[in-house]
């Protein structure tokens, strides 16, 4: 879980979260995941020479979330393979659910190409799942 506070450059001029900032915070989402492994990305770099790239996102905008509250994103991983990655995640203001997504991640090496996840990494990873 992910908390995070929306500031001013999140809104529009209703003072809602602009939509395409969600993005952000699902991505923040994701990375603060990762973290909790002890991996960081300069790590999924020089270590596995992998880089998660985002294939596809589905979101359900269920209410906005607007200037100055808190929020709270928890992301999961429901479904793994050696290529690619589908993370659940879930954005809440208290007990509200403002966003449902699905969020399809592949790893890439450092030159573009897909590349599959070593087993160490997969292992970790399998970890995470729900």
């Amino acid at each position: 879980m992910s908390k995070m506070k929306v500031y001013y450059e999140d809104t529009d001029a209703s003072g809602r979260v602009y939509h395409a900032n969600y993005l952000k915070f699902l991505e923040r989402g994701r990375t603060n995941l990762i973290y909790q492994t002890n991996l960081t990305h300069q790590i999924l770099i020089n270590k596995f020479d992998i880089i998660f790239v985002v294939k596809n996102i589905s979101i359900n905008f269920k209410k906005p979330a607007f200037f100055e509250d808190s929020i709270e994103v928890i992301s999961t991983v429901r479904e793994l393979n050696r290529v690619k990655i589908n993370f659940s995640q879930k954005i809440y203001k208290e007990s509200d659910l403002l966003i449902d997504a699905e969020v399809l991640v592949i790893p890439v090496n450092t030159k573009g190409k897909i590349t599959k996840l070593p087993n160490e990494l997969y292992i970790i990873l399998e970890k995470l799942k729900n």
